[in-house]
């Protein structure tokens, strides 16, 4: 009776550790700031919110990869307003070098203004 006991505790670990990998873990990088988004971004139908999801969309709207899976435009609530400060240069950058129209005064200042809006704190 002891050894069906632990084998079936054996099994009920496994199988626990298995739900973990394949259902928890998964939600937890999505969630965790890999491409997923809290719900709804937030306000995307204002100007700065336009501007970020037209500007920021050309890339981060297609699909990357050898598939078809898209991330859509970053959850804005995802990095703080300083770690918006150091990545929008970054993505200027990977703009230019793919070709891409450069940002304009007034886009960088509404997307600018859009992310100071709605960061995390």
């Amino acid at each position: 009776m002891t050894s069906v006991r632990q084998d079936m505790s054996a099994a009920i670990s496994v199988a626990g550790r298995w739900a973990f990998a394949v259902v928890q873990l998964p939600a937890m990088l999505w969630f965790g700031g890999c491409g997923g988004v809290l719900g709804e971004i937030p306000d995307l139908n204002t100007p700065d919110g336009r501007v970020f999801a037209e500007r920021c969309g050309a890339c981060h709207g297609k699909p990357f990869g050898g598939h078809s899976v898209t991330h859509g435009v970053p959850d804005p609530r995802f990095r703080t307003v300083m770690e918006w400060q150091e990545a929008l240069p970054k993505m200027e950058a990977l703009m230019r070098e793919k070709g891409m129209q450069p940002l304009t005064e007034g886009e960088r200042e509404a997307i600018t203004r859009y992310l100071n809006r709605h960061a995390n704190p």
